[in-house]
């Protein structure tokens, strides 16, 4: 057995397998018709990764793609190389959908190929059939993992789709269990750079500021920092030195540490953010170093619940699996992630699907998780996925009016 069956085997057990291959009604004509297509876009962006902010693969693909099947896109959305807006039918009400498709320096260890493929094949399907009614927005959305110059797009396109009149959003990730709905830590990303003076540690280390030692004494007071928080916050406290010199003879003149600091409240998350910068400041004294600080990312909110749309979406979920966690369920749990998907539940209604491609407890962001990515059970969780939410922005759709606007 190769190493990689040997990882899908254990990523899925026996009931783990069944749960996700079973279906208790068929899919929809429109959805299974397309089911071929969706996977191979699922597979080509998996064996095709490409880090947040440089998606031009999967950015060419989907945009091809949606363009053949009549979708209106506009290309390079907000002035992003590689975002974009689909759209289709006309009116209201309008619903948006967020397609993700960056991958991780390990690969798609997040799913995000399944998230592309799910948007595609969710507007594909009402591409090829007709919408009841209004409008749908696909949004090719980059770098969800903070990435690069596009990082955390959400935060910029979330705007804009309220301008648009966008009303719901719906939206999907993988996980190890079907569920609706869960909260989300609020979270920023901070760099910390601490400049010095090089020197020969042998020759003449007093003529040096050792850089590195800032740096180690602000990770040191950020982690005892960790220590001395509102235990009702849900804080989490992470860091990395990313820049720690260049050579074990020479005193090093710059160093650099990466830090996330998440909370379940926004506020708070400013609140840490500065007593960091109080500690970095007094690193930097007590080495005789000067530090400067800046956001890596636009700050995430905390995420907002919009229990009606999370109703239709269980409803439809109950429709075709054997169990789904319930959105209370969900919430009742404490959040354990973040996303640039919570910045748009503040401005807009949003309701999320968890689709099952691995074992429960299996780590995200790993080996392990990248491979149930790219398995033939998260295939068949795709197309399941996809009928849920055809389903489900079927119902709203014909449903909902103007009156309903927010």
């Amino acid at each position: 057995m190769t190493p990689e069956k040997a990882i899908q085997k254990k990523s899925l057990e026996k009931n783990d397998l069944e749960y996700v291959r079973t279906r208790k009604k068929k899919l929809p004509t429109e959805v299974d018709n397309i089911a071929s297509e969706v996977k191979e876009i699922s597979r080509f962006i998996h064996s095709h990764p490409e880090l947040g902010s440089e998606e031009h693969q999967a950015y060419s693909l989907l945009v091809s793609k949606l363009k053949g099947n009549g979708v209106d896109v506009t290309e390079k959305f907000l002035g992003m190389d590689t975002a974009f807006l689909g759209k289709i039918g006309k009116g209201e009400p309008k619903i948006a959908l967020f397609a993700e498709y960056d991958a991780l320096p390990i690969g798609h260890a997040c799913g995000h190929n399944l998230i592309a493929a799910w948007a595609y094949g969710v507007t594909t399907a009402f591409a090829k059939s007709g919408l009841p009614r209004g409008t749908l927005y696909i949004v090719g959305s980059p770098a969800e993992e903070g990435r690069g110059k596009y990082a955390s797009s959400k935060t910029i396109i979330a705007p804009k789709l309220k301008e648009l009149g966008v009303q719901a959003v719906f939206h999907v990730h993988p996980m190890g269990e079907w569920g609706i709905g869960g909260g989300a830590l609020a979270l920023t990303r901070l760099s910390f750079v601490f400049t010095g003076r090089d020197a020969h540690n042998a020759a003449s280390p007093h003529q040096g500021l050792n850089a590195l030692d800032a740096a180690v004494q602000f990770y040191i007071q950020l982690r005892m920092m960790r220590t001395m928080v509102q235990r009702d916050k849900d804080v989490i406290i992470g860091a990395v030195i990313v820049k720690g010199g260049t050579a074990p003879n020479i005193i090093p003149g710059t160093s650099e540490i990466w830090v996330d600091i998440r909370a379940n409240d926004s506020e708070y998350v400013k609140e840490l953010t500065k007593r960091a910068n109080d500690i970095a400041e007094g690193a930097a004294k007590m080495t005789g170093c000067s530090v400067k600080s800046s956001e890596l990312a636009p700050r995430l909110d905390s995420a907002k619940r919009y229990p009606d749309l999370e109703e239709i979406l269980y409803k439809h979920a109950m429709d075709y699996l054997p169990k789904v966690a319930s959105p209370d369920l969900r919430w009742s749990r404490l959040p354990d992630a973040s996303g640039d998907i919570s910045n748009v539940t503040q401005i807009i209604p949003t309701a999320g699907l968890l689709m099952k491609i691995g074992r429960e407890g299996l780590p995200g962001h790993s080996d392990e998780w990248r491979e149930c990515a790219g398995s033939p059970e998260a295939e068949e969780a795709l197309m399941t996925a996809i009928a849920i939410a055809y389903d489900s922005i079927s119902e709203y759709l014909t449903t909902r009016g103007e009156s309903d606007v927010d």
